[in-house]
């Protein structure tokens, strides 16, 4: 594609995803049952009904298999991928903004906030 701005490869995995998102300070965040089209380590398409303003902040949450995990080639500390290696899937918590809405979902781009557990918090 000529007018392809990724820098990261992404990769369809319509993954079940958690989202809360706001669009201030001010409010406290709404849920949203979403899918991840597509995912990068940079960012995701959400598949959604609900259009989000642009620059909204949204956090997610979702299961992803350990073998995806690294096609992502997300940066992680030796003793992070240690845990996580004992495993087959990783609780990923992420943050990020909307940066593009289409009529299906919208585009968020990650920051460096995230973090990786070798299962979902309250699973124990």
């Amino acid at each position: 594609m000529a007018n392809e701005k990724r820098i990261q490869q992404r990769f369809t995995l319509n993954l079940q995803a958690k989202m809360t998102y706001s669009f201030d300070d001010s409010s406290n965040g709404e849920y949203i049952s979403t899918v991840a089209a597509n995912i990068s380590c940079g960012g995701a398409f959400l598949e959604t009904d609900q259009q989000l303003p642009l620059a909204s902040r949204v956090n997610l949450e979702f299961l992803l298999a350990i073998e995806d995990l690294k096609k992502l080639k997300v940066v992680a500390s030796v003793d992070i991928l240690r845990k996580l290696a004992k495993g087959k899937q990783v609780w990923v918590q992420a943050t990020g903004v909307v940066i593009r809405q289409e009529p299906n979902g919208v585009a968020v781009i990650f920051d460096q906030n995230y973090q990786l557990s070798p299962m979902q918090p309250g699973s124990e």
